[in-house]
C-alpha cells in the first residue's frame, strides 16, 4: 500500500526490551487509517508508515523503530514511552483498499473489491449502476440496484441536462467516468460537488453536506458514432466478444440479426444461430447486404452490437422503416468465423477455408512426409454459394487414408494443403481445375472422367503425418539423386498437362542442390539437369502464358549454357509474345543459324516477320493520311513533305531488313 491508500492494521507495540506492552488497543480490533495523514490525524509513528508500503496483505511482522522513526526524543510520557525510546511494533496488514483524490480534493474514491478490469468509461457509455447514497448519520437518500430495468446514465458533459432530468445526482459524471466496470467503491463527496450550499429538500440532503455513494457499475456499453458525430451510424456495444481478432476481408463470416426502428417495429429477423448469415468479409455488396453489415469487419467473435443507422447505411431496409428518419436499429451478433487464405504457392488460385482449428501445433509436413487423412472431393457448384455438386471421391469414414506428399499420387491442391495444415485440421478446399485432377490422376485415382479438369470442392482432415527426412539432413549424394527424382516427376506431370505443378517440381530440383553439395567430377551433370529444369521451366510457362517467367527461366538456362538452342528459342518467345521484336528476333536468328532445320525457330521468324510487316503497314497508313490532311490544308507543306523517290519506303526497308536476315539464316 502507498499514499494516498487506506489501510486496515492489528498490532501491539513497546519498548524495546520492556515486558509489557504499552498499546494493546488494536491487537484484536483493526484501526484503519489514510496512508497519507499527517499530524494529528496520523494514529501511528511515522516508521509504521513507511514499514507498512513494504507489507503484503496478510503479512505479519515485527518492527523495530528508531527514536527518530517512532517517538522522538521526547518519547510519549502519557503512554509510558520514554524519551529516546527504540520502539517495537509487531504488526498484521489485514486489508488495504486503493483511494485515488480527485475534482481538486472534494471526490475521493475507496476501491472496496476490485474487479481487475481497466476499461474506462468514454463519453456517450450508457451505464447501469447499483448505487446507495448517504448522509454523515447513514441515512439512506437515493439507491437504485442497477438492473436492466432501470434508466441507464449516460456519460459525458453534453448529456448533463438529460441525466438530470432523469434524476440521477449531479456529481455522477465525474464520479462514474474515473471507475471500473464490476468493482466496488465507497465514495466521499464533498457539498460543493454534490447538492451545495442549497442542500436537497426533495431528497432530503441539507444544505452543505457531504455525501457517501456506495456504488457498482454492474454493466456499460460503449456507445460510439462511427461517422464522426454525424450521427448517420451510431454503434452500441452490449457485449465485448472474445480474444482480440477481427475476421479479415475474404474470410466467412456467420452473424445472427435482427433489425426494427427506433419504436420498435420488427423490420426483420434472422436470429438463429443454427441458421445464420454466412457472407464473406468486403464481399457484402455483391451479396445484396446493407452497408452495415461492413462493420462486422471490425467485431470479435461472439461479439454483439446494436447500430442504428440513416438509410444509406441500412439499404432497402431503411426504405421501408418510415419514420425516425428512415432509422434502423440493427442488432448483429458476430457468431463465428472461418479463416479464408489463398493457399501458398498456388498462385493465389486455391482458397483454403479453415472448418476446425486442430491441435495448434507448430511443425508442418513437408515433401516426403508420409501423412494419413480424411477427405471428400465434390464437383463445384455451377453458382458461388451454393451447396457442391456430385461427390466423386468419398474417403471420409474408416481408416485415414496414406500418401507421401509430393509423390503425385495425391490431388496437387491437397498435396499443398496438408503443407499448411496441423494435426486434427480441418479445413475446405476451392479448388480450380488445374489443381484438381489431371485425366492420368483421375484414371489411377479410379475417379469418374468427367471429373478430369473440373473445379472441386475439398472437405479435408490431417489426421497426422509422419516427418521425412529434412533437407539439411541430406548430404551431397542424396540431394544430388533426389534432384533427379524431382526433374522426372516434372516430366511426368508436363506430360499429364499438369503444368503449374510440373513448373514447381522442376523449381523444386533446382533448388535442392548447391554449388556445395558436389564435386567437379559431377558438375557437369547437375549444371546440365539444371539447364534442362530451366528449359522446361520455361516451356511450362510459356504454355501458361507467363512470358516474364520464360524469359527469365530461359535466362538461367542460358547462364549454364549460353549456345543452348532451345533456351535460346524459349527466351526469343517469350520477348516475341511481350512485344520485344528485335530481342526475339536476335535470339531467333541465332537459332535458326545453329539449326537450320529447326522448324519452331523458323515460324516464329516468320510470324515476327509478318508482325513487323503488319506494324509498318500501319505506320504507313497513319503518315499518309496525315500527309493528306496536310496536302488540303497547306499545299505548299504537303510538296515539302513527299518522300525521296529515290530511297525505299518505310515499309519496303523493313521487309528489306527481314529478308536480307532470313536468307541469311
Amino acid at each position: 500500500p502507498v499514499a494516498p491508500y487506506e489501510v486496515s492494521i492489528k498490532y501491539t507495540a513497546r519498548v524495546k526490551g520492556a515486558e509489557e506492552a504499552f498499546d494493546t488497543a488494536h491487537a484484536e480490533a483493526p484501526l484503519s487509517f489514510r496512508m497519507d495523514a499527517e499530524g494529528d490525524a496520523c494514529p501511528v509513528p511515522v516508521g509504521v508508515l513507511r514499514a507498512l508500503r513494504t507489507f503484503l496483505k496478510g503479512e505479519r511482522s515485527l518492527v523495530t523503530l528508531a527514536p527518530s522513526m517512532a517517538f522522538g526524543d521526547a518519547g510519549d510520557p502519557a503512554r509510558g514511552v520514554p524519551p529516546g525510546a527504540t520502539i517495537e511494533y509487531e504488526m498484521e496488514l489485514v486489508e488495504y483498499f486503493r483511494v485515488e483524490v480527485h475534482e481538486e480534493g472534494q471526490l475521493v474514491v475507496k476501491t472496496v473489491d476490485d474487479a481487475r478490469t481497466w476499461e474506462v468509461f468514454e463519453d456517450h457509455c450508457e451505464l447501469f449502476v447499483e448505487y446507495t447514497l448517504k448522509l454523515p448519520d447513514g441515512t439512506v437518500v437515493a439507491s437504485a440496484d442497477g438492473e436492466d430495468g432501470a434508466a441507464p446514465f449516460i456519460i459525458g458533459d453534453s448529456h448533463a441536462a438529460e441525466m438530470a432530468a432523469a434524476g440521477f445526482p449531479p456529481f455522477f459524471n465525474a464520479m462514474l467516468k474515473r471507475l471500473h466496470q464490476l468493482s466496488r467503491y465507497e465514495v466521499t463527496i464533498a457539498p460543493a460537488l454534490a447538492y451545495g450550499e442549497a442542500g436537497d429538500a426533495k431528497l432530503g440532503v441539507p444544505p452543505s453536506t457531504p455525501l457517501t455513494c456506495a456504488v457498482c457499475v454492474k454493466k456499460a456499453f460503449t456507445v460510439e458514432d462511427l461517422t464522426g458525430g454525424s450521427g448517420a451510424l451510431v454503434k452500441k456495444t452490449l457485449a465485448k466478444g472474445n480474444g482480440w481478432q477481427s475476421p479479415h476481408a475474404g474470410w466467412e463470416v456467420h452473424v445472427v440479426y435482427t433489425a426494427r426502428t427506433p419504436a420498435g417495429a420488427e423490420l426483420q429477423r434472422r436470429d438463429d444461430p443454427a441458421d445464420p448469415l454466412v457472407f464473406q468479409v468486403g464481399a457484402e455488396a455483391a451479396a445484396g447486404l446493407p452497408r452495415v453489415f461492413e462493420q462486422v469487419h471490425h467485431m470479435k467473435q461472439g461479439e454483439r452490437a446494436e447500430f442504428t443507422c440513416a438509410p444509406e447505411w441500412s439499404g432497402d431496409v431503411g426504405a421501408a422503416a418510415g419514420g425516425d428518419g428512415g432509422k434502423v436499429i440493427f442488432a448483429i451478433e458476430l457468431v463465428k468465423w472461418m479463416q479464408v487464405t489463398a493457399l501458398p504457392k498456388t498462385d493465389e488460385a486455391v482458397t483454403m477455408k479453415t472448418l476446425e482449428a486442430g491441435d495448434g501445433s507448430y511443425e508442418r509436413a513437408k515433401d516426403g512426409a508420409t501423412c494419413k487423412v480424411h477427405l471428400t472431393v465434390a464437383l463445384a457448384p455451377a453458382e458461388s454459394g451454393k451447396s457442391p455438386g456430385e461427390v466423386v471421391e468419398d474417403l471420409s469414414a474408416g481408416e485415414p487414408v496414406e500418401f507421401v506428399v509430393d509423390d503425385d499420387t495425391m490431388l496437387p491442391a491437397v498435396e499443398q494443403a496438408v503443407k499448411e495444415m496441423c494435426p486434427g485440421q480441418v479445413v475446405e478446399l476451392a479448388v480450380p481445375p488445374d489443381w484438381g485432377y489431371s485425366p492420368a490422376l483421375a484414371a489411377a485415382r479410379g475417379v469418374p472422367a468427367a471429373a478430369a479438369s473440373k473445379a472441386l470442392i475439398v472437405r479435408l482432415t490431417l489426421v497426422s503425418f509422419v516427418k521425412a527426412k529434412d533437407e539439411w539432413e541430406l548430404d551431397g549424394a542424396e540431394r544430388v539423386a533426389l534432384q533427379l527424382v524431382k526433374k522426372e516427376q516434372g516430366n511426368a506431370l508436363f506430360a499429364q498437362g499438369r503444368l503449374r505443378q510440373a513448373a514447381a517440381k522442376y523449381d523444386k530440383a533446382v533448388s535442392l542442390v548447391q554449388d556445395h553439395d558436389f564435386g567437379e567430377a559431377d558438375k557437369p551433370a547437375v549444371d546440365r539437369v539444371r539447364m534442362q529444369c530451366h528449359t522446361n521451366q520455361a516451356t511450362c510457362y510459356l504454355k501458361l502464358g507467363d512470358f516474364k517467367k520464360v524469359i527469365d527461366h530461359a535466362d538461367k538456362a542460358l547462364s549454364v549454357d549460353g549456345d543452348n538452342a532451345k533456351a535460346l528459342l524459349r527466351r526469343g518467345q517469350g520477348n516475341a509474345r511481350l512485344g520485344n521484336l528485335e530481342l526475339a528476333k536476335a535470339d531467333l536468328l541465332r537459332v535458326a543459324k545453329m539449326d537450320p532445320k529447326n522448324r519452331d525457330a523458323r515460324e516464329e521468324l516468320q510470324a515476327l516477320r509478318d508482325r513487323v510487316a503488319d506494324q509498318r503497314r500501319k505506320e504507313k497508313a497513319i503518315f499518309s493520311n496525315m500527309f493528306d490532311k496536310i496536302s488540303l490544308a497547306r499545299p505548299e507543306d504537303a510538296l515539302h513533305a513527299q518522300p525521296n523517290s529515290a530511297g525505299p519506303t518505310a515499309d519496303e526497308d523493313g521487309a528489306e531488313d527481314m529478308s536480307a536476315d532470313g536468307d541469311d539464316a
